[in-house]
């Protein structure tokens, strides 16, 4: 027996009920052939040690048959884990699985230095068909998670079935699941979609070339674990993460050919993700005052998708603070005005901007709209929008239109009687002729406010 063959009993076959119950029966059985010696040592030393030795060994080994039939493997804290839990029918194709498909699967993660921060697990057959044979498959998932701590699982089986005059064929059945922090329902479908599209149901290859079938279905897996795990490390906070993973892996796409259109639509959104999570490194540079930082992160994130609404407002944040140019911003501002959907961000920072300009006619116009709009975040935009002109007052305070600004914000949209009244006032004691028409507006904005807080004057 090899060494192989001996590795794969240990690991697959023990498990097994019947290997408890030939265990038990050897050890019956050597117990009824040693028992007259063992009675003479026991004579020998003077002490009885049948009634413990036996009951020992039997104790000895349902506690060895136990601990490898339901000891699940743990995954390192510090590593991503990778999860194969494919279930075969029988010892040559697991031996396959495990020699080809897996060994190519590490060697790919190792090549890329992929594998120095993730850890590959096979799972044994029986824990792979519990999973299989599951009614309900993810939440046997979530519970054997529990102990594994994964990250990406490939779940499925292999067969090997005759195909007519070609021979026999191995078919092995993928099914995906990924580990990640809580995530709205709308982007956990989205992420579902990916993986259905990135994660092949069933690959089939024949047996005379199961080695290349075995490497192909590897390197598929491959790629969509870099793919999947990155999206998760992304929805989960961990941009950087994220980026390292999905850096290079369009190219790496375009080396299977021909490449189907489900993994076409796939290497297309690569990019996306790499200039949503460049931009999330360029703000964190930013939070951290690390301004090239900022800006080369930032170029890699226009120039992986020029169509990024949220690197355009950042970009006009940059312009701004940064390079202090108020007019370059607004070219930046317009180019988010040209890629949003749903979502009107732009139009706060196109009317600061007017503001700080003095171009007050064109900032009321885009007041008057933004009372008029609303959108999901909105609340987090006003409290964002106050911080930020208050900071700015209280370095520069001959901009005092801005009180004018947040204090419209505060009457109009967020309904705050008290601060507006208090961002009113403030402007019209500041407030000079060049602001007649902010100052004409303001006086009959602090009468209403006054009227509905019963202030007299």
């Amino acid at each position: 027996m090899t060494i192989e063959k001996l590795i794969y009993t240990a690991e697959e076959k023990l498990p097994q009920i019947k290997t408890l119950i030939w265990g038990l029966v050897a050890i019956l059985g050597t117990i009824a052939l040693l028992n007259e010696l063992i009675i003479d040592i026991a004579n020998f030393v003077g002490f009885r040690i049948r009634p413990f030795l036996y009951p020992l060994f039997l104790l000895l080994w349902i506690s060895y048959w136990t601990f490898n039939k339901f000891r699940l493997p743990r995954n390192q804290k510090d590593k991503i884990g990778i999860i194969i839990a494919i279930y075969s029918e029988n010892e040559k194709e697991r031996q396959e699985l495990k020699a080809d498909f897996v060994s190519k699967l590490k060697k790919n993660l190792q090549e890329e230095g992929v594998l120095n921060f993730s850890k590959v697990i096979f799972l044994k057959n029986h824990f792979a068909y519990k999973i299989k044979n599951s009614d309900k498959p993810k939440i046997t998932l979530k519970k054997i998670n529990k102990k594994i701590k994964g990250h990406f699982y490939v779940w499925g089986d292999i067969r090997k079935r005759a195909d007519g005059e070609k021979g026999e064929k191995y078919f092995i059945n993928f099914q995906g699941y990924v580990v990640h922090k809580p995530i709205s329902k709308n982007l956990s479908n989205n992420i579902s979609i990916d993986f259905s599209k990135v994660l092949p149901k069933e690959i089939n290859f024949l047996e005379q070339r199961s080695f290349k079938g075995f490497e192909t279905s590897a390197t598929i897996v491959h790629l969509a674990a870099k793919y999947i795990i990155g999206i998760a490390a992304f929805v989960s906070h961990d941009p950087r993460l994220a980026l390292k993973l999905h850096n290079g892996l369009k190219d790496q796409f375009n080396k299977l050919r021909p490449l189907p259109l489900h993994l076409q639509d796939i290497r297309n959104h690569i990019p996306l993700w790499i200039s949503d999570e460049t931009l999330w490194i360029a703000k964190w540079y930013f939070q951290e005052n690390k301004i090239n930082d900022t800006k080369n992160f930032l170029q890699k994130s226009l120039k992986e998708n020029e169509n990024n609404y949220g690197s355009w407002l950042f970009k006009a944040i940059i312009d701004f603070l940064i390079d202090n140019d108020p007019d370059e911003a607004l070219k930046s501002i317009g180019k988010a005005e040209r890629y949003a959907k749903n979502t009107h961000e732009w139009r706060y920072s196109k009317a600061f901007l007017y503001f700080w300009k003095e171009n007050y006619s064109e900032a009321l116009k885009q007041c008057q709209k933004i009372k008029k709009l609303s959108y999901p975040t909105e609340i987090i935009t006003l409290e964002e929008v106050r911080k930020f002109n208050l900071k700015l007052l209280s370095e520069n305070k001959s901009k005092v239109q801005l009180y004018f600004w947040i204090g419209f914000l505060s009457y109009f949209k967020k309904d705050n009687l008290g601060d507006a009244l208090q961002d009113f006032e403030n402007f019209e004691k500041e407030a000079n002729d060049k602001m007649a028409i902010l100052k004409q507006k303001s006086t009959t904005y602090l009468q209403e406010i006054k009227q509905q807080m019963k202030i007299k004057d």
